[in-house]
């Protein structure tokens, strides 16, 4: 097989968009250009039920997360149900690292409603994907390409698939986008580029898109809260 000269430039872009998945740690003070965002709403979100699984997807919804590792904040990053297309779903994330830089992308997942449906994550896959590099220019991936793609993407966007078996209670969680009662925490071990990571996630039936409240690893090195949420999101690659 070809190997493509693109492939150093989409094992970065799937490094950058793991980092909107995988958990992170909530930090100390810093004075990076992404410390602005932390900034706490105080905003309260009574318990609404026992969370099992996230509602279900519509255009415009979207999460905004915090990470940072060993109390240095790492990235904020944005995840954006753009619209329906082909039988799935397009899917926008967007990262800033700390010093400031963006990347944004988009893909488009089939079989999402039926992983969801019977908490098989394996059928999904991503038809194409959309990228826009440090230059500015939108580059997209399609047809043969996406099978390494796919390969590498596998646990990112498995892990949009919640679907809990059982309620925990995990009470009251308070992050920047709000203080949430009743939530539902969750032990889970994903593979992220060959490492197994074993964290404790808390969700909640008000946050759209997988639910998720705050993930923290099981070493407790690293977090990622919920900074800010909502249904009127718009996309940032057209």
């Amino acid at each position: 097989m070809k190997v493509s000269r693109r492939l150093p430039f989409l094992t970065a872009v799937a490094a950058a968009i793991l980092l909107v998945l995988a958990p992170s740690m909530l930090g100390a003070e810093d004075k990076s250009p992404i410390a602005k965002y932390w900034k706490e709403t105080g905003k309260a979100y009574p318990a609404a039920g026992k969370f099992v699984k996230a509602a279900k997807w519509a255009p415009g919804q979207y999460v905004i997360t915090g990470t940072t590792t060993k109390g240095k904040y790492e990235s904020v990053s944005r995840t954006l149900i753009v619209r329906k297309e082909g039988g799935g779903w397009v899917v926008e994330t967007s990262n800033t690292d700390r010093k400031g830089a963006e990347s944004v992308s988009q893909m488009l997942l089939v079989g999402f409603d039926d992983a969801v449906a019977s908490g098989d994550s394996s059928k999904i896959s991503i038809t194409w994907m959309k990228m826009r590099d440090k230059d500015g220019s939108i580059q997209k991936i399609e047809g043969d390409q996406m099978l390494l793609f796919n390969s590498i993407m596998k646990s990112s966007y498995e892990k949009l698939v919640v679907n809990i078996v059982e309620f925990n209670d995990g009470g009251v969680v308070t992050v920047p986008g709000g203080i949430f009662s009743g939530t539902n925490a969750n032990q889970a071990t994903i593979k992220i580029m060959g490492m197994k990571i074993t964290s404790q996630n808390w969700f909640h039936p008000s946050v759209p898109v997988n639910g998720l409240v705050k993930s923290q690893t099981e070493d407790g090195k690293s977090v990622t809260e919920l900074l800010s949420f909502g249904t009127d999101g718009k996309p940032i690659l057209e």
